[in-house]
């Protein structure tokens, strides 16, 4: 959407997006509830943590993401819901990309998890430069599996990034470090 506007919410304007988000998939099939989720995002944007996209500076907010900060080296999107009447007009997409300028200025990654049973977030975020770094089997709910997926922030620096042919550390490997999307 041309125009969009991307500022963070108040914890009361936050509180009030709980029941859209509650509404739509996955969240209702995973069970959350309004109140519930009203009170997670408001302590997120007490935090300054939540992000809303909006076709007017007062206007109400079309779209909502939680970004988490410090996670393995990154930032990491908690939650990305747009109004369903507002999708495909590339407010998601406006959110994932403000959130990324934000997070390079400190970090290298950026992530975000969607339950792997959720083609269209897979294919959304995949299109974003995401690739698939993990599975996650009973993060949210047992016998689900959320897809853990990554980006970098920004280009590696000189320092953060390893020149052909390193060899990792035994220890390192030991512990599951690795290069590359699985």
């Amino acid at each position: 959407m041309e125009g969009a506007r991307i500022s963070r919410l108040t914890p009361a304007l936050a509180r009030a997006q709980g029941a859209w988000i509650a509404a739509m998939e996955p969240w209702r099939g995973l069970g959350y509830r309004a109140a519930a989720l009203g009170r997670y995002l408001a302590r997120k944007a007490q935090a300054r943590c939540v992000w809303a996209v909006r076709a007017a500076a007062k206007g109400p907010p079309l779209g909502i993401a939680v970004v988490d900060d410090g996670v393995l080296l990154g930032g990491f999107i908690a939650l990305l819901a747009v109004r369903p009447e507002s999708s495909g007009q590339g407010l998601g997409r406006a959110l994932v990309e403000h959130v990324a300028a934000k997070t390079s200025a400190a970090r290298r990654w950026l992530y975000v998890s969607c339950d792997g049973n959720n083609a269209a977030a897979l294919r959304f975020y995949r299109k974003l430069g995401f690739s698939r770094v993990g599975r996650l089997p009973d993060l949210v709910r047992e016998g689900r599996t959320e897809i853990l997926l990554r980006k970098p922030a920004t280009t590696p620096s000189p320092k953060m990034a390893l020149k052909p042919g390193t060899k990792i550390p035994t220890a390192a490997a030991r512990v599951g470090y690795h290069q590359g999307g699985s």
